[in-house]
């Protein structure tokens, strides 16, 4: 708990280049149990956030980690650390006295999104980076729809069209 507590992701980036293995992998070096019980102990201090009419029992709890540890294998402690604070910011809705583990999974569904966002912006910047070193080729192709029009013209007699669309 003490490595939880101090850490501290500020956005997706922090969690992308933290030097993290994922909770499969802990659960290879751990054991699935021992992970399910620190996990329990990250769950709850959050839960412990809301004040809510109805809490979580220890088998619900339970069962939402099962369920998260099947979906979402490769998160790490950061991913769960950030998932908390956005949850407690509110950035996945609002919750209307109770907090339960269809909240948590939906709000996960939120964040995952949220991620995978995230990291098709990271790997588009990466790629630009490499863009201007390697420029791509010039060719003589052509997009889809202006083949599919290309074809219309041959189809309308077109002979531009047909010498366009015979092969080499």
């Amino acid at each position: 708990m003490q490595y939880w507590d101090s850490i501290n992701p500020m956005n997706i980036r922090d969690v992308f280049n933290a030097p993290q293995l994922p909770v499969v992998e802990i659960a290879r070096e751990i054991g699935t149990i021992k992970l399910q019980a620190i996990m329990v102990k990250w769950m709850n201090s959050f839960l412990r956030f809301y004040s809510v009419n109805g809490s979580m029992d220890a088998v619900q709890v339970a069962d939402t980690i099962n369920l998260i540890l099947e979906i979402y294998p490769y998160y790490t402690q950061y991913d769960f650390k950030l998932f908390f604070k956005m949850a407690k910011r509110g950035k996945f809705g609002e919750i209307y006295g109770r907090m339960d583990g269809e909240v948590i999974i939906n709000w996960l569904k939120k964040y995952d999104e949220h991620r995978t966002i995230a990291a098709e912006t990271e790997t588009m910047k990466y790629a630009d980076r490499f863009r201007e070193r390697y420029p791509a080729e010039k060719t003589e192709g052509v997009t889809y729809p202006e083949y599919i029009a290309i074809k219309q013209r041959a189809a309308d007699g077109d002979k531009e069209a047909l010498r366009q669309l015979t092969p080499p």
